[in-house]
């Protein structure tokens, strides 16, 4: 008898994993925003967004949080798992990079599903 409920098929890894992938596919660069922002928020970081970067420089990254009480400051360009980088947004990582005192990521919806975003917010400096 197949699985009936979800947790039945959750519970099975390959199940989990083509619901995890169709989940990424799915989910917008908004989404995503908004999920990163307030888990953000939630564990003590000062989120910004420009909200219409058309006269802004471009590339610059999408999110820019600041944790002051951990002396962090985490650069962030968010993409659709299909989501291409432009020439600027990589000229603005490789910038940003290079620097000891910042921190830079490339997000994508898999990187959220997976716990990976959660987990470097949370994390405490050494």
């Amino acid at each position: 008898m197949p699985p009936r409920r979800i947790d039945d098929l959750l519970s099975m890894p390959s199940s989990r994993k083509a619901f995890s992938r169709e989940m990424a596919a799915a989910m917008t660069e908004a989404t995503l925003q908004l999920n990163i922002t307030s888990a953000a928020r939630d564990l003590g970081w000062r989120p910004y967004h420009t909200h219409d970067s058309r006269r802004s420089q471009p590339g610059f990254p999408d999110l820019c949080l600041i944790h002051a009480r951990q002396d962090r400051v985490i650069f962030a360009e968010l993409k659709t798992e299909a989501g291409r980088t432009t020439k600027d947004q990589r000229a603005w990582a490789a910038d940003l990079l290079a620097l000891t005192v910042v921190e830079y990521y490339l997000w994508r919806p898999s990187d959220w599903l997976a716990g990976d975003v959660t987990r470097i917010l949370a994390a405490r400096p050494t």
